[in-house]
């Protein structure tokens, strides 16, 4: 397990920094269940991860390691529930919100999947929750995409790896693994010592590179970010999902008028959502607290484990104009991708897996300060099936590690499915947040119907 991963394993100490990652996708029909059992016995074999557990040290501290579990059993994984009440949409969020609240078998393999039929008009759900040790949103689409096919008929000839061999690991080899692990370091350590040393050749670059670093520090661990909005200053274990969707044009269209990026465009939206429900409340604030996670996996990364580090902004809701709110954001993402420190969680985790537990949940707790998180995943381009049903929607929710409001969205053929996981006790006023949440959203595609290529029309729409 990498060190982030860690951070993250470790973090389920605290009961409010719990780091399950879900996604609802609602299917046309029921699709068979033969062939999704088949499917997911697949894609485990494609991606061993997930038949993997977490094998702690006796101390637990430095990085756990993945053991391929002798006991996998993909009954246990896979579970038929039936939404309860009309069928709506209502009712499946809600189902799908307890579910995604209830604890992870840390024993396990750390994911459930669930087909949740009885839904209105004959649709189907399929719900999958797994912690966030496993793998990051990329990751998980990545895995996603395998359990899916691009035809509704079943797919001869796929390649049929041989199901991975279980191991029995115990406490100590895990500790031997560690104390291997850090013997190997000590040449890396040793080359950056005499890059040290011959840094001292140029003294004034190495100072100023020094410097740029240290100040860059403060700003990625969050000691510097605003303070958090006394309207959103509650927190709790209760977690509410909120969905929305709109056509992805319509943002393309409003990042082409403002020469912004897509997921600027998509922080706009958001952050003017929050501007509105503080003006609905009569509450003023400059700027929240946010944080963005930026990708650093590269083309041949595994798709399990987290390759990310975090970008943290200065939410602009005090700015009243779309345009230059939009504008702001994109400096302040351009400069926060740009912090030398940026990877600074990356490079010091491996130092930090050894801290003891409740002390390595401090570090995870530096996101408990964040009024909003938002991340942004690619999705399934094309028309695509699950066992026989089509994927209609696919709605991403990510976890509440201490922020108030964690927006996720993907983009799935064509169609932006947003999906927030809302502390309750942060956003008092579920239905007036998102009714702001849409007019934040509609006052920035506006800016693209006000340029001549304006998109016409398009408008977020509430789910749930």
């Amino acid at each position: 397990m990498s060190a982030v991963d860690t951070v993250m394993w470790r973090g389920d100490a605290d009961r409010r920094l719990r780091s399950t990652i879900s996604v609802v996708e609602v299917l046309d029909c029921e699709p068979d269940w033969d062939r999704l059992v088949a499917a997911h016995d697949w894609g485990t074999r494609m991606a061993p991860r997930f038949r993997q557990r977490v094998v702690e040290s006796p101390l637990r501290t430095g990085t756990p390691s993945w053991q391929v579990d002798p006991d996998f059993d993909l009954h246990y994984h896979l579970r038929r529930v039936r939404v309860a009440g009309d069928g709506s949409m209502s009712e499946l969020f809600s189902l799908c919100e307890q579910i995604a609240m209830t604890p992870l078998d840390p024993a396990r393999p750390p994911w459930e999947g669930y087909l949740i039929d009885g839904l209105a008009e004959g649709k189907t759900a399929y719900f999958m929750k797994a912690h966030h040790a496993l793998t990051d949103g990329m990751g998980a689409m990545l895995v996603v995409a395998q359990l899916h096919s691009t035809t509704r008929e079943p797919k001869p000839g796929k390649p049929q790896p041989p199901a991975p061999k279980p191991a029995e690991l115990s406490g100590l080899d895990v500790l031997s693994r560690q104390v291997s692990e850090e013997l190997n370091r000590l040449p890396k350590l040793a080359g950056l010592a005499v890059d040290g040393v011959r840094a001292l050749t140029d003294p004034k670059k190495t100072l100023s590179r020094v410097l740029r670093y240290g100040r860059s520090v403060p700003r990625v661990a969050g000691m510097i970010s605003p303070e958090g909005s006394p309207l959103l200053a509650g927190r709790s274990v209760s977690w509410r999902f909120s969905a929305f969707e709109a056509d992805f044009g319509a943002i393309r269209a409003a990042s082409a008028a403002t020469g912004a990026s897509v997921n600027d465009v998509y922080l706009a939206g958001l952050i003017g959502g929050f501007r509105k429900y503080h003006d609905a409340n009569g509450v003023f604030a400059e700027s929240i607290p946010v944080a963005i996670p930026i990708s650093v996996r590269q083309e041949g990364d595994s798709a399990s484990g987290n390759r990310i580090a975090v970008g943290r902004l200065a939410g602009p809701i005090g700015i009243d104009d779309p345009f230059e709110r939009v504008l702001t954001i994109r400096e302040q993402v351009r400069a926060a991708r740009g912090e030398p420190a940026v990877d600074i969680f990356n490079t010091i985790g491996p130092v930090l897996a050894w801290l003891p537990g409740q002390v390595l949940t401090q570090f995870s707790g530096t996101t408990a300060m964040n009024d909003l998180q938002a991340s942004n995943v690619p999705g399934i381009p094309w028309d695509t099936y699950f066992a026989g049903a089509k994927v209609e929607r696919m709605y991403p929710f990510g976890p509440l590690p201490g922020c108030a409001v964690m927006a996720t969205m993907i983009t799935h053929n064509g169609v932006a499915c947003l999906g927030l996981n809302i502390d309750a006790a942060a956003v008092t006023d579920i239905d007036l947040f998102a009714e702001c949440l849409v007019e934040g959203f509609e006052e920035v595609f506006d800016l693209a119907e006000s340029s001549s290529d304006g998109h016409g029309g398009s408008r977020m729409v509430r789910v749930i």
